[in-house]
């Protein structure tokens, strides 16, 4: 057995949150270092171009990394790591053959519908191509229980990639600020690719991969896709300007969604084996647990965040970007119902086709929704009529999946979201009252900290119960488990990460 069968779901959630902390600070930083020394209108031009990359990558290539870890984990769950390889290069080959596809069209739609110069809609492509090839190889990573070594390959991409932008920055390269993430993206995935099959796949697999692949793309691209989508909004409903403050808005909002996504891609492959081995007490005991955290955990930083966020906005953007401080309460309580619904999520896709359709035509529905509520909404409130229109369909997407999965599992939770409707009041008393009350900015830590103080009190019964719970897997099949580092192209075993 090797190391990474034989850990827990909390440790391989600090490993995975060790590279999503990697990943989300280049994002970050990229924002805060462009917005510093470039300037408003490029910080809007350059998150706009990212969102594109992004939200293309969502037609195929991001799900297939999804699909990798589904199916990878589900085979070594089965003990058919032979399988398993040759599932790995079966996705990838289709995911390569989209990627050049949707690079072109990231071109297209940078150059003719945002109306950038022909330079930034190619740096726009190659990120599109970077980003895809991380999301597989990193999907085949975590299939394969290999998270420790995702993490290292993270943390080392995100640290090239800063470098390369202070190095464009000083050089004043300004046409090529995409260049240094797709070029660590795109080693990331070269580097990490699984190794050839020596088997071919079995074609009782395909027709399911393939559908599980295309759910997921409308399951993504109406979920992670609104995201990118209303920055994308943003640039054509407001001006250069009101697109720069809605990016630094954005920017700040969604770095803490980190902590959810490495709980969705710990516990993903972790239910897929748990399927495999059809393991029903498994799953819903797991996703028990994981809801609770994430109420408990989600509600307290995206609250606390919401009532300094005017402090944040002046400490990292400066104070020509006033105008992104009241965008960044309404997107922080709009990511934060992004992320409750994530162990439900994984939860409803773990079943199969029949969930995965279920969780993509859910999302679909809160992104029709928020389109439709986009153009009323911003001709009324400008760039915070696109944010509310996100933040009600965040909110009903969530609503829908979480009700799906406590009805599949009958899981006991009326106390626990009767708790996370009295803390989003909160959160939402302690924002009208600073704006009624003109409140300076300095408050906004005092208000947060009062919340967290009142919050904590009102969980810790929760935490109890998640501290005395242990959630480890069943282990693999040793023999299926000996051609584990296979998956990875890197060629180390696990264990030498121990």
């Amino acid at each position: 057995m090797t190391a990474a069968d034989s850990r827990s779901l909390s440790v391989r959630w600090i490993f995975a949150l060790a590279g999503s902390v990697a990943q989300g600070l280049v994002r970050f930083l990229y924002s805060v270092l462009v917005g510093r020394f470039v300037g408003v209108a490029a910080l809007g031009t350059v998150n706009s171009a990212i969102s594109v990359a992004l939200l293309l990558s969502l037609l195929w290539p991001t799900s297939a990394g999804q699909g990798a870890t589904r199916f990878v984990a589900q085979m070594r769950g089965a003990g058919r790591d032979d399988q398993a390889q040759a599932v790995a290069n079966y996705l990838g080959r289709r995911m390569l053959l989209s990627a050049f596809a949707l690079a072109a069209a990231a071109f297209g739609a940078c150059a003719f519908l945002l109306h950038t110069d022909l330079v930034t809609a190619a740096c726009c492509a190659l990120l599109l191509l970077g980003y895809a090839s991380w999301s597989f190889a990193r999907g085949v990573q975590y299939g394969g229980g290999q998270i420790a070594r995702a993490a290292l390959w993270d943390v080392g991409g995100s640290v090239l990639a800063i470098g390369l932008l202070v190095l464009v920055l000083l050089l004043g390269w300004n046409a090529v600020l995409l260049v240094p993430m797709a070029v660590a993206y795109g080693l990331y995935g070269v580097i990490c690719w699984p190794k050839r099959s020596t088997v071919e796949v079995d074609k009782t697999l395909t027709a399911e991969m393939n559908s599980f692949v295309r759910y997921g793309v409308l399951g993504t691209l109406s979920s992670t896709g609104l995201l990118q989508l209303s920055m994308i909004a943003a640039q054509f409903f407001g001006t250069d300007i009101e697109a720069g403050f809605y990016a630094a808005a954005l920017s700040l909002a969604t770095p803490a969604t980190m902590l959810a996504r490495t709980v969705s891609q710990v516990l993903f492959p972790s239910m897929a084996e748990a399927g495999g081995r059809e393991d029903p007490t498994s799953l819903r005991r797991q996703t028990d647990v994981m809801t609770r955290g994430l109420v408990v955990t989600m509600i307290a930083v995206f609250g606390a965040l919401a009532l300094a966020s005017p402090l944040v906005v002046d400490l990292f953007f400066g104070e020509r970007y006033a105008g992104a401080k009241g965008l960044l309460a309404v997107l922080l309580i709009a990511v934060m119902f992004t992320t409750l619904p994530v162990a439900c999520i994984n939860r409803l896709n773990s079943t199969g086709t029949r969930g995965a359709r279920f969780v993509s035509l859910t999302a679909m529905g809160g992104l029709i929704l928020a389109v439709v509520l986009w153009f009323p909404l911003s001709g009324f409130l400008g760039l915070e009529g696109v944010a509310a229109g996100y933040l009600i369909a965040t909110l009903a997407t969530a609503t829908v999946s979480i009700v799906r999965s406590w009805r599949m599992d009958n899981q006991e939770w009326k106390g626990l979201f009767a708790k996370a409707v009295v803390g989003v009041l909160l959160i939402v008393a302690g924002l009208v009252y600073t704006r009624a009350a003109s409140l300076p900015d300095i408050a906004g830590p005092f208000l947060a900290l009062g919340f967290v103080a009142v919050w904590a009190v009102v969980c810790r019964a929760d935490v109890q119960r998640i501290r005395s719970v242990r959630t480890k897997p069943q282990p693999a099949p040793d023999d299926a488990a000996q051609d584990q580092s296979k998956l990875s192209g890197d060629g180390q075993d696990e264990t030498s990460n121990k």
